[in-house]
């Protein structure tokens, strides 16, 4: 029994090998010129959506993912597909409002319902300033480029108090129009000689929310463009011009228009700003509104569609809303507009057919070969 137990432990055993972890490694398979652009037109999206974010955004955009856009907070966006079933309005005065249609009201009518709700009995703020919050369509003719953000002040009609403290600061030559302009309300007129030191840092502009300048500054200021950025002031955004009183009353009683792309859904986005109060007259108010959605629109081109989806009044503080009817100020597209978007998107198409059929035509060479 001992000489068996040594034999058959001496003898060698032949076992095979089993792979467990892992896997096997494929061939390097060829890639076809279709294959690579594909790829590499996946790769500049990917590059494309990464620099429209800084970093930080980045992050804040991973960490909203799990939580709601702002778009979808509280009231919610306007989405037409989802009221198609339902009736248009009610019958009667008290409703469930998501069992029918959005109601949209005119302006009057949402004020009306607004100053019953501020009466002494309930909020008692009759003179609460009225927000407009406008949703946003941020597409463009490309897919992946959307309407940057920004931020203006809109001249209104009829200006209110808004309680905001604004700081300006005015670049003038003339000693005489830099009285002027500290009378009219700047915080600080300069001249010609502080612009190096405004390069140099020695005198500190991030203090002030706008700027505003004269004609004759206009090529002095031009080294500031860095450092002002979106305050550098221009013709088109109101800051520049000859009438220091008119630009600065511009900016110190005029509305603060900011737009902002949706940082989870790109293609949507938000506008908010005050308008009015409850206690200006409904025509006043009305006209604000108009100017607020003329100066909004004119950030996008009419003949892609409407940029406005949904046009909310709200009273601050409150989250009671109404939807307000704005299709009468809205830009009508001309047709030379039309004509040249629809030019614009026949070219693109013949440039994906010739594409389509170079890549299959070289398809077929390949196979040949």
């Amino acid at each position: 029994m001992l000489s068996l137990f040594r034999q058959t432990m001496l003898r060698p055993i032949s076992a095979e090998a089993i792979q467990v972890r892992g896997r096997k490694r494929a061939l390097k398979q060829t890639i076809t010129r279709q294959q690579k652009l594909e790829r590499r037109m996946k790769r500049e999206e990917k590059e494309a959506a990464r620099k429209q974010y800084t970093f930080m955004e980045r992050i804040n955009i991973r960490r909203m993912k799990n939580l709601l856009s702002p778009s979808q907070q509280y009231p919610g966006r306007l989405i037409p597909e989802e009221e198609v079933n339902l009736p248009e309005k009610p019958t009667l005065d008290v409703f469930i409002k998501s069992h029918f249609k959005t109601q949209f009201y005119s302006v009057g009518e949402a004020l009306d319902m607004h100053r019953e709700l501020q009466s002494p009995s309930i909020y008692n703020n009759p003179n609460a300033p009225i927000r407009l919050r406008l949703e946003l369509n941020m597409t463009t003719e490309r897919q992946t480029k959307m309407i940057t953000g920004s931020d203006e002040i809109v001249p209104v009609p009829f200006p209110f108090k808004h309680n905001e403290k604004r700081s300006i600061l005015a670049f003038v030559n003339d000693a005489k129009l830099q009285e002027l302009a500290t009378e009219s309300g700047a915080e600080m007129a300069l001249g010609q000689d502080m612009i190096k030191k405004i390069i140099k840092g020695q005198f500190r502009t991030d203090d002030y929310d706008f700027c505003v300048s004269h004609t004759d500054m206009a090529s002095f200021i031009l080294p500031l463009r860095g450092i002002l950025k979106t305050r550098f002031p221009s013709r088109a955004n109101g800051g520049l011009g000859e009438n220091l009183p008119e630009l600065i009353e511009k900016f110190k009683n005029g509305v603060k228009l900011n737009i902002k792309g949706d940082p989870v859904y790109p293609i949507w986005g938000l506008s908010d700003c005050v308008v009015g109060r409850l206690s200006m007259a409904n025509e006043e108010i009305e006209e604000n509104i108009a100017t607020v959605i003329k100066a909004t629109c004119s950030h996008r081109n009419p003949a892609l569609g409407s940029f406005i989806n949904r046009a909310l009044l709200l009273t601050v503080p409150g989250e009671e809303y109404y939807a307000i009817d704005v299709q009468k100020w809205l830009p009508i597209p001309t047709e030379e507009e039309i004509e040249k978007i629809e030019k614009r998107k026949n070219k693109k198409k013949k440039k994906d057919e010739k594409k389509t059929e170079n890549s299959s035509e070289d398809q077929q060479n390949e196979a040949t070969a």
